[in-house]
């Protein structure tokens, strides 16, 4: 609050963000443990710089390797089994240079796409002692990472499939080929290896930050804000999901929140708050700011225990987190796509799809299936189909009545989810596969569009448009797989190699 044009502005940085510590006699005190954590590291280096200059160019080389790796490295567990391509080189179609991004990672049908920086001045120098210098930076970290993200995007756009490459021995070596069709979620990070808070939350508000490809908003994080994410997201489920709400945050202009930890506390919170947020501002809002949303997230780390949790999360009923659980087991195709849509649930909806998978679980030992149609909003219905463990299934039969639920779904279609369970409650895997629309009605099709009139009088009755049905009940015994029968869970895949070893 000295004198000068910056009083009192976050423009003026605390002298302990650049000088952690501070010297009383021979002693040193940390006016705060977290900023011996931030910025300690850039004095140490400093110090080192002025006693070994060579030593810069590697430093910079190394922080470059960690940085570009730290997305992958830091999240492992949230991207179990992904394709991790880092330093990838592709033509650019515009230009026809060689333009390079730092990490793509492909998971399911979702696709990471992160531009690691770096950048002091800043994160830490003050903006009032050199702001020509802190703008400059704040265009390498946020700007330039940006606009490295466009112009991939842009190449994905410009063919149905295109290939990508590394640099080997001076030479471009192909080394996959991706398609923009099979990603469901597309999302650019800029990552940063300081925190530069809330600028990193605001810079949506920048003329030159827009949504990609006019639909794919960018999102601004750093290193630090990844070991959150981690602890308190632990699953691919949980955290893809996240980073789909955040990135429809980030497309919003005129609609803050203050750092990450808000962005995440507001998710724990209210789920879907990018909905909460843009309903303000068509209720006439100029400006929809939220505080304090990370209050539940910094008090679980405060504490000398604080490492053995628990953790804030999200309410859901027992069934669905044992079918949640079942689905990220499994991770065949479409997983990612099935676990979003319910957790986009609200309560109601999460307690009403438990309701419906408790009914039709103790009601396995009478009938060796049950389904029905689930949802109706604009991302489309689940046609679900509960499978008693231990029984064939007759992919046939299903396939009609998946059919015949296609007819009923809304604009958003419907997507077909195997549940493979006990009646005691065990949820062996739970897989989603791809439903057919069948063409107009014809005699042969004819049974199809009367299994859809049937469901659609049960839809009437149900105001959620959950259409129960049992499959007719055997009489024989339950059908017991032999080690080279195909799997009863209906993966296709031999029971030995499958649920059987």
């Amino acid at each position: 609050f000295a004198a000068g044009n910056h009083s009192g502005t976050p423009y003026r940085t605390l002298p302990a963000r650049k000088k952690p510590l501070v010297q009383l006699g021979s002693d040193y005190y940390a006016v705060d443990p977290c900023f011996t954590r931030d910025a300690g590291y850039r004095a140490l280096l400093f110090n080192l710089l002025q006693r070994k200059p060579d030593y810069k160019a590697a430093f910079n080389e190394r922080q470059r390797v960690m940085s570009e790796a730290a997305f992958a490295d830091i999240l492992s567990g949230q991207l179990p089994g992904a394709s991790v391509f880092q330093e990838v080189y592709y033509r650019d179609p515009v230009t026809k240079q060689w333009s390079e991004n730092d990490t793509l990672i492909l998971i399911d049908d979702v696709m990471y796409l992160v531009e690691a920086k770096a950048g002091a001045a800043a994160t830490i120098a003050s903006p009032a002692l050199d702001f020509a210098r802190h703008v400059q930076s704040v265009q390498d970290l946020v700007i330039k990472a940006y606009k490295q993200c466009d112009r991939f995007f842009n190449y994905l756009a410009s063919a149905d499939e295109v290939p990508l490459y590394h640099l080997e021995s001076g030479k471009y070596v192909e080394c996959a080929r991706v398609r923009q069709a099979d990603y469901r979620v597309m999302v650019p990070i800029g990552l940063t290896v300081e925190s530069f808070s809330p600028l990193s939350a605001y810079c949506k508000e920048l003329p030159e930050i827009l949504p990609l490809l006019g639909r794919h908003g960018f999102v601004s994080l750093s290193i630090d804000d990844l070991f959150v994410l981690r602890r308190l997201l632990p699953t691919p489920g949980q955290f893809a999901h996240y980073l789909e709400v955040r990135q429809a945050v980030a497309a919003l202009r005129r609609a803050h929140l203050f750092d990450e930890l808000d962005h995440l506390g507001a998710y724990l919170k209210k789920n879907r708050y990018d909905q909460d947020m843009a309903n303000q501002l068509k209720e006439g809002a100029d400006l929809v700011m939220w505080d304090g949303m990370s209050f539940e997230v910094d008090q679980s780390f405060e504490g000398r225990d604080w490492e053995a949790g628990p953790f804030p999360t999200q309410v859901f009923p027992d069934e669905v987190l044992k079918l949640l659980a079942a689905l990220d087991s499994s991770r065949s195709r479409g997983w990612l796509m099935a676990e979003s849509r319910i957790r986009d649930l609200d309560e109601e909806g999460r307690n009403d799809l438990a309701a419906k998978l408790t009914e039709f679980r103790k009601s396995l030992n009478e009938n060796p299936a049950r389904h029905c149609l689930f949802g109706s909003n604009e991302q489309g219905s689940f046609f679900i189909w509960m499978q008693r463990w231990g029984t064939r299934v007759d992919w046939q039969k299903i396939n009609d009545k998946a059919a015949a639920a296609a007819l009923l779904a809304a604009a958003g279609g419907v997507t077909g989810l195997m549940v493979i369970a006990t009646s005691g409650g065990t949820y062996i895997t739970a897989y989603t596969f791809p439903i057919t629309r069948p063409g107009p009605r014809s005699e042969e099709n004819a049974s199809i569009y009367d299994e859809a009139d049937q469901m659609r009088v049960r839809a009437d009755s149900h105001p959620a448009l959950t259409t129960p049905a049992a499959s007719p009940k055997r009489s024989h015994a339950p059908f017991k797989a032999r080690r080279n029968d195909p799997c009863p869970c209906g993966s296709e895949i031999k029971f030995k190699r499958c649920h059987g070893r």
